[in-house]
C-alpha cells in the first residue's frame, strides 16, 4: 500500500470512528446520596445498565459519583453535567439551572414523599425530643433533609442550635449502621427515614421491639432526578422523560432499582419540593447541616 493509499485508509477509519462516537449525557451524583452501597458498585451497576439501554441511541447515558455537592455545583454552573441525582437542596438552591418541568423521584416502598423519625431505645429514660439535650445522635450522610428538619425542631422547641443541643453527632455511611448504633447502645438516638427503619425491622424484628419513635417529621421529597436547561443538544426533554420513566420497566433497570430498595421512577412537580424549600427558608445559612 503506497503512502497516498495509507493516508486515505487512515482518514476513512477516523471518519468512521467519529461517526460512531456518541455524545455523553452525564448525570452527577453526590457521594452523600448513596445509601448502603459503594461508589464502585453504583457506578458499575448503573453504567452497565445505561450502556445497554443506550445501544440504539445517538447518545450515551452515564452517571458519575462526585465527592461532595460543592464539586457538583461547580460542574453544574460550568454546564459540564446534564443531569443530577441526590438531595433536593441543590436543585432548590440552583433552580434557575434546571428544567422545572423535568423533575423525577424514585418511589420508596411505593411512595414519593417520605417522613423522618427520631428513634431511641424503649428501655431508656428518653421519651421526648427535649430529653435528648447533651445526648448523642447518629444519622446517615444521605439524610440531609432530615437533619434540616431536626435542626428546625430543636430550634422551635428548645431555641437552641442542633450542634450545641447534642453532645455528639455521628455520621454513618448507611441507615442500617445508624439504626444499629442505637440498638447496641453506642448512640442515644438516631435520625432515619421511617421506611428505612421499617425495612430494617422486617429483616431484624428485634429492632421494632427495642426501638421507638419520639418525633416524626412532615413528608418530604428526599431524592430528586433533575436535568439542566442545557440538555437539548444531547436529547430533548421529552425523549429524556420517556427514557427515565421506562427505565424501571425494563428487567435490568427494575432489578437495579430494587437493589437499592427503589421502585418505579415518577415525575414530580416543582411544587412537590415546597416543604423542603420551606425548611431552607427557615435557616439563616440556607445550607442545612454542614458536614
Amino acid at each position: 500500500m503506497n503512502i497516498k493509499s495509507w493516508c486515505g485508509f487512515l482518514l476513512l477509519m477516523l471518519t468512521c470512528l467519529t461517526a460512531q462516537a456518541k455524545t455523553e449525557f452525564l448525570t452527577g451524583l453526590s457521594i452523600d446520596s448513596i445509601r448502603a452501597a459503594s461508589i464502585e458498585d453504583v457506578e458499575r451497576g448503573f453504567n452497565q445498565a445505561l450502556e445497554k439501554y443506550s445501544e440504539d441511541k445517538k447518545y450515551q447515558l452515564k452517571i458519575k459519583v462526585y465527592p461532595n455537592n460543592q464539586q457538583l455545583t461547580n460542574l453544574l454552573l460550568e454546564h459540564k453535567i446534564q443531569g443530577y441525582y441526590g438531595s433536593p437542596l441543590l436543585v432548590i438552591q440552583h433552580m434557575q439551572e434546571f428544567n422545572t418541568g423535568a423533575l423525577y423521584s424514585p418511589e420508596f416502598r411505593n411512595k414519593i414523599m417520605q417522613r423522618y423519625v427520631v428513634l431511641v431505645r424503649k428501655d431508656g429514660p428518653i421519651d421526648q425530643l427535649a430529653k435528648l439535650k447533651r445526648a448523642s445522635l447518629s444519622y446517615c450522610a444521605a439524610d440531609e433533609v432530615g437533619m434540616m428538619w431536626l435542626k428546625k425542631s430543636v430550634k422551635d422547641q428548645k431555641n437552641e442550635d442542633l450542634n450545641t443541643f447534642f453532645n455528639q453527632i455521628n455520621i454513618k455511611k448507611n441507615p442500617n449502621l445508624a439504626i444499629l448504633s442505637v440498638f447496641f447502645k453506642d448512640t442515644d438516638a438516631v435520625l432515619v427515614l421511617e421506611d428505612d427503619f421499617k425495612v430494617a425491622a422486617e429483616l431484624n424484628p428485634q429492632l421494632k421491639e427495642q426501638l421507638i419513635a419520639i418525633q416524626t417529621s412532615p413528608e418530604y421529597v428526599v431524592n430528586v432526578i433533575a436535568v439542566t436547561n442545557h440538555i437539548e443538544y444531547v436529547v430533548s426533554a421529552d425523549e429524556y422523560e420517556r427514557n427515565i420513566l421506562s427505565m424501571g420497566q425494563a428487567i435490568q433497570g427494575h432489578r437495579l432499582l430494587r437493589t437499592y430498595n427503589f421502585g418505579a421512577l415518577r415525575k414530580i412537580r416543582a411544587e412537590d419540593l415546597n416543604s423542603v424549600r420551606d425548611l431552607i427558608e427557615t435557616h439563616d445559612d440556607k445550607k442545612g447541616i454542614s458536614k
